[in-house]
C-alpha cells in the first residue's frame, strides 16, 4: 500500500512536469500564420476542394492527394494552419513507374522536387497551405513524398501514395517519315495552339509525332513544299522587327524586307506599294485574324525567340493573313510581361486589345483541356518517351494572367501635377502601358465626376502629354473640414482625393490614376521637386560615385537651405550624426536612405529654432532602412504651392523603421507613408500637433511601438492593410486606431488609454482584434459609413478589458461589431454624432492650430 502511495506521490508530479514541458514546447513554437480563420485569403479552388475530399486529412501534419483531370495530373500537399517554417518546406517526390524503361541506370524511381513556398487558401474556416507538383502521364506504381530536412529541429515526414492513378493505354506511333520533313523536339503546347488557330480559320503548318533513332520528335513538312503543294501565294518576312519599324512609317524600302512566293506575287507587291503611298492597314492585312493570332501566341509560349514570319495571300479578300509555321521556343515557360505590339496602326490596335481581352477571359480548362482526348493522347505519348517533360497547366494560366494584368495594371497612367488655380489644373500624363489610353475625366474619390474632358485626350503607348482641365465653380465645395466647415482645396492633403479616369482605347472598363502632387521628371527653375542642383549648395556633402553613396564629412551639420539628394544613390548617415535643420532648410531625397545609428550613438535630425522643415523621400520603390534615429521639432516640407503633410514622409518609397522616434512635430502628420510597404518596430511617436502615423494605401506591420500625447489620431490609415501587435497608445486627441476607405487591420495585444475614441472602422474597413485593453476613453468602438462611395464596416474582437469608458460602442445599423462572438447592438446617425460635436477632434482644428 505504501509503495502504491509512493508511486502516486512521485508519479503525479512527474506527469504534471511532462505536461508542463509539452505545453511549454507548444508555446515556444515559431509563430504561426494564424491558428484562426483568415478572412483575407482566397477560397480553396474547386479542383483543390475535390482533391481535399479524397485525401486522408491530418490537421497536425502534411497530407497528400492527387488530381486526375483529362491531361492534367497533379500532386497536392496540404498543411492546415501552416506556420512560417511549414510554408517554406521543400519536398522530394520519388515516382516509381510501372514501365521500367523510364528509369536510368540502376535507379528504381524518377525524382522530382518541390521548392516553391506553399500558397495559402481558406476552406471551411481553416487556412490551408498547398504545395503542387505536375506529374507525367505514365503508369505509376507509387509515389513516395518526403520533406527535406534543413535544420536539426525539423521532424522527418513521409507519405506513400499508391492510388488513385488512372491506368493509361500504350499508344502506337507511326514510323513513316519523309526525307524533306523538319524534325523538332516536341512542345506539349503546340497542338493546343494549332487547335485554337483552326477554330478561327487561321492556317498553320501541319505536323505529326513520330519516332526516329529511339526518340520522339515533331515533324513538319518544309514550308516552301507545303505552300507549293497547296498552290498558296505567301510572303516571308526574314527580319520581323525591322519590317514592322519600316511598315509603321511607310518606308519606301519596305519591300526589301519581303520574299514573295507564288502565282499572285505581283498582286501582293502592289498591295504593299499602295500602302506605302497612303492606303490603310486593312488593305494589307486581315486585322482581326492577325490580332487574335498575336493575342493567343503568348499564352502558348509561341513568341519566345526571333524567327521568320509568314503571311499567306487570300485571293477572296485580297489581303494577307497570318500563317503559323514552326516555333523556335526551346521549352514551355512563363512570361514575365507582355511585349508591346510591333504594329502601331490605330485600327489594328483596337482589334488587338479586344482580342487580348477575349483571350484573358477564356476558361482555359473548359476551352482547351476538357474532353480533348487527342491532346491527352499526345501528352501520354510524349511522356512515354520523356517523363520529365510534364504538362504543366499552370504555365498556361500564368501566361493568361500576364495578359490580364497588362489590361488591368495597378497604374498605366502616371499623372503629375504641374499647377493648379481656382479655375484650371494642368497635369503631365505619361502612358506607361502597351496600349493607347483615352483620358475621360477628373474625379473625386473615385466616385464623383468633377469634370469630363471634351474632346477626350488620347495618349499613345509610352508617350507623354500635358493636359489642362477646366475646374467648375463647385470644385472648392468638395473639400470641407470636419467641424469648422472650412471650404477650400488644400494641395498637400486634398490632392490624394483626386483621380484621373481613363480607359484603354477600344475597351469599356475604366481605371483610375492618382495624381502625384509634384512633377518629378521635368526640370523647372527653383522647383525642389524637379531638380537636383541643390545638393551642391552644401559644402559638407560627400559624393562617392563608385560606391553610389552620399553622406556628410562631419558628424554635426546645420542645414539652412534645401538639400536635394539625386536618385541612383544611397543617402547614408553613420552612428552619432547630428543634423540641425533651421529655417529655410529641408531634405528631399530621390534615393533610399541608410540611416543606421546605434543605441549608444543614435542619429538625430532636429530643428533648434523649431522652424526647420523635415524629410521627404521619393525613392521610386527602393527601400530605406532607419535604425536608432530621432526626429525632433520638425515641420512638413513645403516649397511654393508644393508640399506634403508629414514631418517625415515616404512617398511610394518602402521603408523599415526600427528604434525610431518622431516627436514634437509642428504639422499635420508626424510620420506619413504613401503607397508603399513598410515595417515599424520599436518606434515611438509623441507630442504631435495632429496625427501620429498617417498611412495612405500602404501595407505593413506596426509592432512594439508607443504613441503618446497626440493632437489627433495615433494611427490613421486609408486603403491600407496593417498588422498591429504590442502597441501602447495614450492621450490621443481623437482616435487611437482609425481604419478608413476599405482598409484591413489585424490587431493583437493593444493598450489604448486616456483618449477620445479607442478604435474606429469606416467605409468598408475590416478590423479583427484580440487581447485589447482600453482605459479611460470617451468612446470605445465605432463603425460606420462616412463616404457614400464606400460602405459599412466590420469590427471583430476577442478578449477585451474596458475600464472607465463613457460609451463602449457606437455602431451604425448597417455596420457590425462582434465581441467574443456576441453581436453588439447598433444605432442610427453615427456619422452625424461622430462629426458633430459629441465625439473626437477634427484634423482641421489641429492642422489650423497656430504653430509655435
Amino acid at each position: 500500500m505504501k509503495k502504491h502511495v509512493l508511486k502516486i506521490i512521485i508519479g503525479v508530479p512527474l506527469l504534471l512536469l511532462v505536461i508542463a514541458l509539452a505545453l511549454s514546447a507548444q508555446d515556444n513554437k515559431s509563430p504561426v500564420l494564424g491558428q484562426e480563420f483568415n478572412a483575407y485569403l482566397k477560397p480553396l479552388p474547386s479542383d483543390y476542394e475535390g482533391a481535399l475530399r479524397l485525401a486522408k486529412t491530418d490537421d497536425l501534419n502534411f497530407f497528400t492527394s492527387i488530381i486526375n483531370n483529362y491531361s492534367i495530373r497533379e500532386l497536392l500537399i496540404f498543411k492546415v494552419f501552416p506556420d512560417d517554417n511549414d510554408v517554406k518546406t521543400d519536398f522530394i517526390v520519388d515516382l516509381y513507374p510501372t514501365d521500367k524503361k523510364h528509369l536510368k541506370g540502376d535507379s528504381e524511381f524518377i525524382s522530382f522536387t518541390i521548392i516553391n513556398d506553399a500558397v495559402l487558401f481558406n476552406n471551411g474556416n481553416k487556412t490551408y497551405g498547398v504545395f503542387k507538383l505536375s506529374l507525367p502521364l505514365i503508369n505509376i506504381e507509387k509515389l513516395v513524398i518526403k520533406n527535406k530536412i534543413k535544420r536539426k529541429i525539423d521532424q522527418p515526414w513521409e507519405s506513400v501514395l499508391t492510388s488513385p492513378f488512372e491506368k493509361l493505354l500504350k499508344l502506337e506511333i507511326s514510323q513513316d517519315l519523309q526525307w524533306n520533313e523538319v524534325q523538332k523536339k516536341p512542345m506539349i503546347f503546340s497542338s493546343l495552339f494549332t487547335q485554337q488557330l483552326g477554330k478561327y480559320d487561321i492556317k498553320y503548318l501541319p505536323s505529326h509525332l513520330a519516332e526516329k533513332d529511339n526518340q520522339l520528335s515533331r515533324f513538319y513538312k518544309a514550308v516552301d513544299d507545303f505552300m507549293s503543294s497547296e498552290k498558296i501565294t505567301f510572303v516571308n518576312i526574314g527580319r520581323p522587327n525591322v519590317f514592322w519599324k519600316k511598315f509603321n512609317v511607310r518606308d519606301i524600302t519596305l519591300l526589301e524586307e519581303l520574299e514573295f512566293v507564288g502565282d499572285k506575287s505581283d498582286a501582293v507587291k502592289e498591295i504593299f506599294s499602295n500602302y506605302i503611298k497612303g492606303e490603310e492597314f486593312k488593305t494589307v492585312f486581315n486585322s482581326e485574324k492577325l490580332a487574335y493570332y498575336n493575342a493567343l501566341k503568348p499564352v502558348f509560349v509561341e513568341d519566345c525567340a526571333r524567327q521568320e514570319s509568314y503571311f499567306l495571300y487570300n485571293p477572296e479578300t485580297s489581303v494577307l493573313e497570318p500563317f503559323h509555321t514552326i516555333s523556335n521556343c526551346p521549352k514551355e515557360k512563363i512570361y514575365a510581361y507582355l511585349k508591346p505590339s510591333k504594329i502601331e496602326d490605330d485600327n489594328y490596335l483596337q482589334s488587338y486589345i479586344l482580342a487580348l481581352e477575349y483571350v484573358s477571359q477564356i476558361d482555359l480548362f473548359e476551352t482547351f483541356i476538357k474532353d480533348n482526348l487527342p491532346f491527352k493522347n499526345e501528352v501520354v505519348l510524349i511522356n512515354d518517351y520523356d517523363p520529365s517533360h510534364v504538362f504543366d497547366f499552370d504555365i498556361l494560366r500564368a501566361n493568361q494572367r500576364v495578359i490580364s494584368k497588362s489590361l488591368n495594371p495597378s497604374s498605366a497612367l502616371k499623372s503629375e501635377l504641374i499647377s493648379i488655380t481656382k479655375t484650371k489644373m494642368t497635369l503631365s500624363v505619361f502612358n506607361t502601358s502597351n496600349y493607347t489610353i483615352d483620358i475621360l475625366e477628373l474625379n473625386h474619390n473615385n466616385n464623383k465626376t468633377i469634370t469630363s474632358l471634351s474632346p477626350r485626350v488620347q495618349v499613345r503607348s509610352n508617350q507623354k502629354d500635358t493636359i489642362t482641365i477646366d475646374l467648375p465653380r463647385s470644385f472648392e465645395n468638395l473639400f470641407v473640414s470636419k467641424k469648422k466647415k472650412i471650404i477650400g482645396f488644400v494641395l498637400p492633403k486634398h490632392i490624394y482625393a483626386l483621380f484621373i479616369k481613363y480607359r484603354f482605347t477600344g475597351l469599356d472598363i475604366t481605371h483610375s490614376s492618382s495624381i502625384i502632387p509634384y512633377q518629378k521628371n521635368d526640370t523647372v527653375e527653383d522647383d525642389l521637386f524637379r531638380t537636383e542642383a541643390y545638393i551642391n549648395n552644401h559644402r559638407y556633402i560627400v559624393i562617392d560615385k563608385k560606391q553610389k553613396e552620399i553622406t556628410f564629412s562631419k558628424d554635426s551639420v546645420v542645414i539652412s537651405s534645401p538639400l536635394v539628394i539625386p536618385k541612383n544613390y544611397t543617402f547614408k548617415l553613420n552612428p552619432g550624426v547630428i543634423i540641425n535643420i533651421v529655417i529655410g532648410g529641408k531634405i528631399i531625397s530621390h534615393s533610399p536612405l541608410s540611416f543606421i545609428g546605434t543605441a549608444e550613438k543614435p542619429i538625430k535630425i532636429y530643428s533648434s529654432d523649431k522652424k526647420g522643415q523635415g524629410l521627404l523621400v521619393l525613392s521610386e520603390q527602393k527601400k530605406s532602412i532607419l535604425k536608432h534615429v530621432v526626429f525632433d521639432h520638425l515641420r512638413n516640407p513645403t516649397h511654393g504651392s508644393w508640399g506634403v503633410t508629414g514631418a517625415v514622409t515616404f512617398y511610394e518609397s518602402p521603408v523599415d523603421l526600427q528604434f525610431v522616434a518622431v516627436k514634437n512635430n509642428a504639422c499635420e502628420d508626424a510620420l506619413n507613408i504613401v503607397r508603399a510597404k513598410f515595417t515599424m518596430d520599436q518606434v515611438s511617436i509623441s507630442n504631435t500637433q495632429s496625427d501620429g502615423f498617417d498611412g495612405d494605401y500602404v501595407q505593413g506591420t506596426i509592432s512594439n511601438c508607443q504613441f503618446d500625447n497626440l493632437g489627433n489620431d495615433a494611427i490613421d490609415v486609408s486603403g491600407s492593410d496593417l498588422i498591429i501587435t504590442n502597441v501602447v497608445i495614450s492621450n490621443a486627441g481623437d482616435k487611437g486606431l482609425s481604419a478608413g476607405e476599405n482598409s484591413k487591420m489585424s490587431i493583437d495585444t493593444i493598450e489604448i488609454s486616456d483618449s477620445e475614441i479607442a478604435i474606429a472602422g469606416k467605409d468598408l474597413s475590416i478590423i479583427n482584434a484580440k487581447n485589447l485593453k482600453i482605459l479611460n476613453t470617451k468612446l470605445g468602438f465605432t463603425a460606420f459609413q462616412k463616404k457614400p462611395e464606400f460602405g459599412p464596416s466590420t469590427i471583430t474582437v476577442t478578449g477585451i478589458l474596458m475600464t472607465g469608458i463613457e460609451t463602449k460602442y457606437l455602431i451604425e445599423s448597417s455596420s457590425s461589431m462582434f465581441v467574443d462572438n456576441e453581436k453588439i447592438e447598433t444605432t442610427q446617425n453615427v456619422k452625424d454624432r461622430m462629426y458633430g460635436v459629441e465625439f473626437g477632434i477634427s484634423s482641421a482644428e489641429t492642422r489650423n492650430t497656430p504653430q509655435q
